[in-house]
């Protein structure tokens, strides 16, 4: 895969003439329309089939992966489209993509998803992914857990060979933890052992495969605490078959970058769940301070702490794919960008015809541009480059893979630069071939 940053004079038929590729496969990858303009800075990924396939008359996406050793997954991972049908028909005459070439390595990857999920983002998405993280349940300052219904995505997830894990935190609908919570349970056992059992109960009566900690509102002083708790309610799961995954969120274990971090609980939790995950929750509203941590240059100046404290074999990056847009002046602290998507970052650009820049350090996107009030707006998102750079530490540091916050909405570029460049590892076995046959 190649990533062109477009200049002036760039369409998207020159651009393919310049890599000597369809310019409809720029089109599906990128998703553009035909002979759409292109804004000054947007990248384009450019990508290379490695093998291709023309549809023949009675085939079936069955009968094309047996021929070819490939799975029905990676046929539908490789021809998102596909996933876009109902039945999975395949039309004679279609070209599908058999298999990418340079696959640097074989990755895991966890993408987070509330329960009320659309159906049809979901079905798309699913081939991408090793795990599927369900949020949010919610736990209360007895010990219970507030159930949510999800019975279809544990079905489906299941079905296409994707793990599924129940969410717990104290985190509310709007992303605020509840330290009253968290110190409530963390320091006293008996209430620590009735959320190990209400959690044991979920993960058996709905077939989950494993526990993600979320935990983000834990007092210094209750640190200690929590990991008692970690390793109390991971020795439990690990005696019954199920993996424990926690969430190491800088600002909940007083990391700051340039300063070096005096308490040992967040290698101990690494030390003692099966699979950790550096990351910053990204709800509806943020400061830049907060949606900073989410960038590469933060991520790579706390990964190379944490990769000090715990084994890198167990260490997922998280990928949060949010974008903000703030009004200036901005002050730090009273300024909340509003929340939108990075295709929806794109779109906006696309209509203010807006210069995309690019900051080299953070790895992340961003323009100006003035509203109808005649206010300066920053808009600060993520892009296929930024992707690709989060990938790139992956790869560098040998790390499990990476968890993508969240896949609430279907942003091609993720899958596109993940799928062309690396493999997908599965834990479970699908059953896609009853599904499609």
């Amino acid at each position: 895969m190649t990533i062109h940053t477009v200049k002036q004079g760039d369409t998207i038929g020159s651009i393919a003439a310049t890599y000597n590729v369809p310019s409809t496969r720029l089109e599906i990858d990128n998703n553009l329309s035909p002979n759409q303009s292109l804004n000054i800075g947007r990248a384009i990924m450019i990508t290379y089939p490695k093998q291709t396939y023309i549809v023949q008359s009675g085939d079936t996406l069955g009968s094309i992966a047996e021929f070819f050793g490939v799975t029905i997954k990676q046929l539908l991972r490789n021809n998102p489209s596909l996933s876009e049908r109902d039945t999975f028909s395949l039309n004679p005459g279609e070209e599908l993509i058999l298999s990418y070439d340079n696959k640097a390595k074989q990755i895991k990857v966890n993408g987070f998803a509330n329960s009320f999920i659309n159906i049809d983002i979901l079905k798309r998405t699913l081939p991408f992914l090793t795990y599927i993280t369900i949020i949010n349940y919610r736990v209360a300052a007895d010990g219970s857990i507030i159930d949510i219904n999800d019975t279809q995505i544990i079905q489906m997830s299941k079905a296409y060979g994707v793990a599924p894990i129940m969410f717990i935190s104290s985190l509310d609908e709007h992303g605020i933890g509840n330290y009253a919570v968290t110190h409530n349970i963390f320091n006293n056992l008996e209430l620590q052992n009735k959320l190990i059992d209400y959690s044991l109960s979920l993960l058996k009566s709905k077939g989950f495969y494993g526990l993600f900690l979320g935990f983000q509102k834990i007092l210094p002083e209750d640190l200690q605490q929590y990991v008692n708790f970690v390793t109390n309610i991971t020795k439990r799961l690990n005696l019954e078959g199920y993996e424990v995954f926690v969430s190491l969120i800088p600002d909940t274990f007083g990391h700051k970058p340039g300063i070096p971090d005096e308490n040992n609980s967040l290698s101990v939790n690494g030390q003692i769940a099966n699979y950790v995950t550096l990351i910053t929750y990204q709800w509806t509203t943020a400061f830049i301070s907060q949606y900073a941590e989410t960038t590469v240059s933060f991520i790579k100046e706390y990964l190379d702490f944490v990769i000090t404290q715990i084994p890198p074999e167990k260490i997922f990056i998280g990928l949060e794919r949010i974008a903000y847009d703030w009004e200036l002046p901005y002050v730090e602290g009273e300024t909340l960008g509003r929340l939108i998507t990075n295709s929806g970052a794109i779109d906006l650009a696309s209509q203010l015809n807006a210069e995309i820049q690019f900051d080299v350090e953070t790895q992340t996107p961003y323009f100006y541009y003035n509203s109808l009030a005649g206010v300066q707006n920053f808009v600060w998102f993520k892009d296929a480059r930024t992707v690709d750079a989060i990938l790139n530490l992956v790869i560098e540091y040998n790390l499990s893979g990476i968890a993508v916050w969240n896949i609430m909405y279907y942003y091609i570029v993720t899958w596109v630069v993940i799928n062309t460049q690396y493999d997908i590892e599965s834990v479970l076995t699908d059953s896609l071939n009853e599904i499609i046959e």
